[in-house]
């Protein structure tokens, strides 16, 4: 048997090492199972255990919905590999963890012999470490020598520790992805080689979405939430490329233009991959009832490109192909999502791969009469994707293909006390972006970015005294988007916009029925936080009027007065919160999050002549939050973890020290950065989050090869 002493020694060098440093969960993993093991209690080492004691998960913890334990104990093995590879190249004691269990082994290393008069290498750790280079040399001869029948190959992709992948996309060549997950407490744009066992940050790409290649692999763009930018792989300074307000999808022709969808609604543009002036390419065919173009993807010509048309009437939404010269305009079949062109190979024609109904499809397309024939084919049973929004999936030149396997990630409602437990879930999963809480605790104002009758976003409202019954709010029959409800001060309207970033109205309606009534009808992009205690005044954030940063305005309702910016500075501030007041009295200050330093940092203002600020976070945080009265104000900090900070308003405004209450889970995504994704009950004691239900394919992308 393994001298234990030996075994801890090493168990020691390994958490120490560079490898596992700042990871927390392998490590806690790791020393659990080890020492559990030279205990003499192994028969503890249970998934349900290890989630529990190892890995903070509370004791009502289910594996059926819960996947952590499998998907940490792959992270784990593949760190352990790592570093005997590096750091203990030449150590004599190995710690595994063998593949369909969590029991560890400890072994010696074995030296290589020889046997009849020739190398005969002995497999030990070094060759499960290979595997990974193996497998893609594999992928490399399978690429530039196609076997004579179909051979296929499947891999699953891990994001980054204590992060989930967001928007990814293959390299043409199929040797590289990039994706975009967190950093830091900021989503930003990654790379790693499929030969690879780590990935890597890209420096200055905070906020990053929708990335997509240059033809020739060196360089990825990306969208944030005000520009089109371009980043070579190598690392280095990013390119700005076009003003957006919010991008859907682009892709890079090999003559360096770039197709875009730069807004929420309305056409796509081309631009030089050099920048210069967007040009309008598609136009909105109002016959269809069209709201926005997205998603293109441009075929082998450079010329011709695949696109998203998204229709406000029900089921006429499709996948068309339009040209750079406006003299291709055709539909090829009904969709709510992208769709990409990939060429023949021996065991494939070429084919249009598509997402219909969570189902990966492809079909046989003939690029030169754009007709597409013969039958559909299955190629992924299920496919997560984003209904008008993200296509799920991303296919190389030479075929190899990703997308995130599973159903659709569905989320729920629920209640949870200041320590974190969770007490009571609310009604039957959602896909919800965003929600606020009434005043009296009833009711949830509900905003649906993904409806499932229109591609335009909606609102809704949920009666949490009615067993959750949710009911359509907005009109969707109106044929323009809605945004983002609040609540009036005594619970009995809901205030939200209506229209594009071209020109949107505030409006209220009274939960009783009837007619909206128009609050501001003005230029540019409207999406309200919050409606003061005392009734008269509404704040909102808006790109308005240069489109660069989102900023914070104010509107003092019934004065006939045009919205004031409460601050118009050269980086983005948004989300404010009027603090609670007492009845009649005006509000005399507002929170609000700020990009001022580079990151955001939650604030507190003085509305009076006097100006002064306040700094409320002390490591970065956003979407700050009153409790009611005023005394304590929460925000979330960049890691996900709520924090609470003591309020005294008296004879001087008096702002606390931060205190950590519980992760939740939230990043501050371009989308998430100006929507509310949590609310607070009238006592502070509760707070309500729409959390994510694990699916049971876990965080993994699929990388398939020979589909």
């Amino acid at each position: 048997m393994m001298d234990p002493e030996r075994v801890r020694a090493q168990l020691d060098r390994i958490l120490a090492s560079a490898t596992f440093s700042g990871a927390e969960r392998a490590s806690n993993f790791l020393r659990f199972v080890v020492l559990r093991a030279l205990s003499g209690r192994a028969g503890e080492i249970k998934e349900s255990v290890i989630a529990v004691e190892a890995l903070g998960r509370s004791p009502s913890f289910d594996s059926k919905s819960d996947p952590i334990v499998r998907v940490e104990a792959g992270r784990l093995r593949d760190r352990l590999d790592l570093f005997y590879r590096k750091e203990g190249t030449g150590d004599p004691i190995l710690i595994s963890l063998p593949k369909g269990g969590y029991v560890p082994e400890f072994s010696e290393r074995q030296e290589p012999v020889l046997a009849s008069g020739r190398a005969s290498s002995v497999i030990s750790w070094a060759g499960w470490a290979l595997f990974a280079l193996a497998a893609a040399a594999l992928l490399s001869l399978y690429f530039h020598k196609p076997p004579a029948s179909p051979l296929q190959f499947r891999l699953s992709i891990l994001p980054p520790e204590n992060s989930s992948f967001e928007g990814f996309a293959i390299s043409p060549d199929g040797s590289t992805m990039a994706f975009t997950a967190d950093w830091k407490g900021r989503t930003v744009l990654w790379i790693r080689g499929l030969n690879a066992l780590e990935a890597k940050p890209l420096a200055g790409t905070d906020y990053a979405s929708h990335p997509f290649w240059s033809p020739d692999n060196r360089s990825i763009g990306f969208f944030t939430y005000s520009k089109l930018k371009l980043i070579d792989v190598s690392g280095g300074p990013t390119r700005d490329i076009a003003d957006v307000v919010v991008g859907r999808g682009a892709s890079w022709s090999r003559e360096g233009v770039i197709i875009f969808a730069p807004k929420p609604s309305g056409a796509l543009y081309q631009v030089s991959a050099n920048g210069g002036a967007p040009i309008a390419v598609t136009s909105l065919d109002t016959s269809r009832a069209e709201t926005f173009h997205a998603l293109p993807h441009f075929l082998p010509d450079g010329r011709r490109f695949l696109y998203l048309a998204a229709s406000a009437r029900p089921g006429a939404s499709a996948i068309r192909v339009g040209s750079l010269d406006g003299k291709t305009s055709k539909t090829l079949l009904a969709g709510d999502a992208g769709a990409a062109y990939v060429q023949a190979s021996p065991s494939r024609a070429a084919s249009l791969l598509f997402v219909h109904d969570g189902v990966l499809m492809a079909q046989p397309f003939d690029v030169s009469s754009l007709a597409l024939r013969g039958e559909k084919s299955v190629v992924a049973q299920q496919a997560r994707y984003r209904r008008w929004r993200e296509p799920g999936f991303s296919v190389s030149g030479n075929g190899l293909l990703l997308y995130r396997p599973g159903v659709a990630e569905g989320r729920r409602f629920t209640w949870f006390n200041r320590q974190g437990k969770a007490l009571e879930s609310i009604g039957v999963p959602n896909e919800f972006a965003a929600f606020n809480l009434s005043p009296d605790d009833r009711y949830l104002a509900l905003w649906a970015e993904e409806d499932p009758v229109t591609p335009l976003p909606t609102v809704w409202l949920m009666d949490l005294s009615r067993e959750a019954a949710v009911s359509r709010f907005s009109d969707v029959g109106a044929a323009e988007a809605a945004f983002l409800p609040v609540w009036s001060p005594d619970g009995r309207e809901l205030l939200f916009s209506l229209g594009d970033e071209r020109r949107m109205r505030l409006v209220r309606k009274s939960l009783n029925g009837g007619p909206v009534q128009r609050v501001l009808d003005s230029d540019g992009p409207k999406f309200p936080s919050d409606w003061s205690s005392d009734g008269r005044s509404v704040a909102f954030s808006s790109q308005w009027p240069d489109f660069r940063d989102m900023h914070i305005w104010l509107v003092e309702l019934g004065s006939g007065s045009p919205p004031r910016a409460f601050a118009q500075r050269p980086y983005p501030e948004m989300g404010g919160y009027f603090v609670p007041a007492d009845k009649g009295k005006a509000p005399q200050r507002i929170a609000y999050s700020s990009g001022e330093t580079g990151r955001y940092e939650v604030y507190v203002h003085d509305l009076a002549a006097s100006g002064r600020r306040w700094t409320v976070s002390t490591n970065g945080g956003w979407l700050p939050h009153w409790r009611r009265d005023g005394r304590e104000l929460f925000y979330v900090a960049l890691d996900g973890t709520l924090m609470s900070v003591s309020v005294r308003d008296g004879a001087a405004f008096e702002v606390g020290s931060p205190q950590p209450l519980f992760p939740t889970g939230l990043r501050p995504t371009p989308i998430q950065a100006i929507t509310n994704q949590y609310s607070v009950s009238r006592d502070g004691e509760r707070i309500l989050l729409n959390s994510r239900i694990p699916t049971a394919s876990g965080e993994a992308i699929a990388a398939v090869v020979g589909w």
